[in-house]
């Protein structure tokens, strides 16, 4: 299981503060800590919805170079702007990943290109300028128009990670469902790689972190290959390892072993 961390992110009032001040040590701790918990890729959001792309460009270079002096883990650059994402993997390097494409016009063939150009995986997420669709097989026809683009293109698409959209259950009590049959036809029809922000689904609900860690496993058991969560979140990642070793992911249970020895295990 690939694990994104997703705490760097503007979204989050402490992130955008430190963006602000270019709280450097604050962004670094956040940055030391996923690592150490189990990340694989470290996302990166700095949009504050205030200065443009160009403010946008310049906190992303900032994060970035802060960032990568305390940790050697990619990066997963979480932009919706052409701009900043092309300085971003510029500073990056080979090895990043983008977050995201989808399949609107300026957010298909130019970020597809992009990830090529700069050697990046990508997340896909299969939503139009109609926006997210409600049925799962929309989706999955949507991500089939991004995979054959990005074919193409000349993008490797082994690299490509598709997002089945997970939406709050709090909004409609079938969205988990959707999701996870979303997944499946990601798996089953087309085969490819997959991915989730996974924490929308507990969105407006009451205990968080249990949904979270529950659907993740039932997500894992359809096959999902990442996610991006809250790697510091002990009971959910201790749910990955268990997860692991159940689905026969984990040759003779030795990472749940490991991780269980180092006391990192909520039992």
């Amino acid at each position: 299981m690939l694990i994104i961390g997703e705490l760097i992110n503007a979204t989050r009032k402490d992130v955008r503060e430190a963006v602000i001040n270019k709280d450097e040590e604050f962004l670094q701790k956040l940055a030391r800590d996923q690592d150490e918990a189990g990340a694989h890729y470290i996302d990166v959001n700095v949009a504050i919805e205030s200065g443009g792309p160009e403010q946008e460009t310049e906190d992303m270079q900032w994060a970035i170079k802060t960032i990568r002096a305390v940790t050697a883990k990619p990066l997963t650059l979480d932009t919706t702007s052409y701009a900043v994402l092309e300085a971003g993997l510029k500073m990056h390097g080979p090895g990043a990943m983008v977050n995201s494409v989808n399949a609107e016009e300026d957010r298909l063939t130019p970020f597809v290109s992009l990830a090529k150009a700069y050697d990046a995986l990508a997340i896909v997420l299969p939503l139009d300028a109609a926006g997210i669709p409600k049925e799962a097989r929309r989706r999955f026809d949507i991500a089939q128009k991004i995979l054959e683009v990005a074919g193409a293109e000349g993008y490797n698409v082994e690299n490509l990670y598709f997002d089945p959209l997970a939406l709050p259950l709090a909004v409609s009590d079938q969205n988990g469902l959707v999701t996870l049959k979303t997944l499946q036809l990601f798996k089953m029809e087309l085969g490819v790689k997959t991915t989730c922000g996974l924490t929308n689904i507990s969105y407006s609900s009451p205990a968080r972190g249990l949904l979270n860690r529950n659907f993740l496993v039932l997500a894992m058991g359809f096959g999902i290959d990442s996610a991006l969560v809250n790697p510091l979140d002990r009971k959910l990642m201790s749910a990955v390892y268990a997860a692991e070793a159940l689905l026969g992911q984990d040759a003779y249970s030795s990472v749940f072993i490991r991780q269980f020895r180092r006391g990192n295990l909520v039992v």
